[in-house]
């Protein structure tokens, strides 16, 4: 097997198991505080002073968020592109939704890690796969 047909696999059989949604299969029912977003994949910018940019992909600047674990959330449920963001109220329960998505996707790399050093044995690649296949699905972890 060759690395294109091993990003492949993997990525198809992702895509088929269906790929758990954030924040929807992550977050309890509660308060929520309602973000407009630009429709667009987002990331995680500089921190100033306790706070955390949050940016296009293009570096244009969308908001400002209070902690990092609200900019993660936020980032993590851009993957959908959506322009309106139900986000918790507590500060809590962003921090264990976005702790339980990270372990979710903490587990997805291992099991692409596994896989890799069973099929290619003595490789070191295997990073680089995990983040191309993360690329091809849209996903990313902080």
């Amino acid at each position: 097997m060759k690395e294109k047909e091993f990003i492949t696999k993997w990525t198809t059989s992702l895509s088929e198991d269906g790929i758990r949604k954030f924040p929807d299969d992550f977050t309890k029912e509660s308060k929520v505080e309602k973000i407009e977003l630009p429709g667009k994949s987002l990331v995680i910018g500089e921190e100033f002073f306790g706070s955390f940019e949050v940016l296009t992909i293009d570096g244009t600047a969308v908001m400002q968020a209070d902690s990092q674990s609200k900019a993660k959330f936020i980032v993590y449920s851009s993957r959908n592109k959506i322009t309106k963001l139900n986000i918790p109220e507590n500060p809590e329960e962003v921090k264990s939704s976005v702790s339980k998505y990270e372990n979710y996707l903490d587990t997805i790399i291992k099991e692409i890690e596994a896989d890799y050093k069973k099929t290619f044995p003595g490789e070191k690649r295997g990073n680089a796969l995990v983040n191309e296949i993360f690329r091809v699905l849209n996903l990313s972890r902080y």
